[in-house]
């Protein structure tokens, strides 16, 4: 495997808040808005950082794809299905030629009809993980609670997208040994938490770390984990 693919940085986003155009939009805003929500400028901004990095999704990265390309790689990840996703994520992806990995939670999918269209159509930038069945913390659960969790949310949505399913977000970062190994037995193969460290293709066997950008600041948070990464490469 060529150096510059034995690593990665891997960034977790939540919402991006809607440009405002009338009152009712402010009133969703301001509705939705909270700790991990950032601006569409400011995601504009963020994305505008990213001109010197290969932009991946999360198995574009672990399957090592375009090893010519001798550019460090960025894989993007979104958390929890906003609408904002698909309706301000995915066309701006798309229009930069950016690809990224988009983590679910099965309780609120089952209710979404645009979100399940888009991932029975597929696209080839892009790819799909669970993020457990409801979004809970797992701190207290059992190992076969967890393994439930986790084997249901897996199936409803390889009902959905009619192909394998192997990548899982922990929810609020929460893991432990236990919940590992419950997860690889729901048929996990890749497992990604928040870290806050570069990704090394060791992680893949356990858990990958990524980092969660937060709403304040999240420009100048992004340029300092970019500097650090930069770093790395000398």
């Amino acid at each position: 495997m060529p150096a510059h693919l034995e690593k990665a940085l891997l960034l977790c986003f939540h919402d991006v808040l809607q440009p405002a155009t009338g009152p009712a939009n402010r009133r969703s805003m301001g509705r939705r808005k909270g700790r991990y929500s950032i601006s569409f400028t400011d995601f504009q901004r963020i994305l505008g950082l990213f001109e010197s990095f290969r932009v991946v999704s999360l198995r574009d990265w672990i399957q090592g794809l375009h090893p010519e390309d001798p550019r460090l790689r960025i894989v993007l990840t979104f958390d929890d299905g906003y609408a904002s996703h698909r309706e301000i994520v995915l066309p701006e992806l798309t229009r930069r030629g950016y690809g990224a990995t988009f983590y679910f939670y099965a309780d609120q999918l089952k209710n979404d009809r645009k979100w399940q269209a888009i991932m029975k159509s597929g696209v080839s930038a892009f790819d799909f993980g669970s993020h457990s069945w409801s979004h809970k913390l797992m701190r207290d659960a059992t190992y076969e609670e967890v393994f439930r969790e986790l084997y249901l949310a897996r199936e409803f949505m390889q009902s959905l997208t009619g192909s394998p399913l192997t990548s899982f977000a922990w929810p609020y970062g929460y893991y432990d040994e236990s919940g590992i190994s419950a997860a690889r037995s729901a048929g996990f193969s890749e497992q990604v938490s928040v870290d806050y460290r570069v990704a090394k293709r060791s992680d893949i066997a356990k858990v990958i770390p990524r980092y969660t950008i937060m709403g304040k600041n999240s420009v100048t948070q992004v340029q300092q984990i970019l500097a650090n990464y930069n770093l790395q490469k000398q």
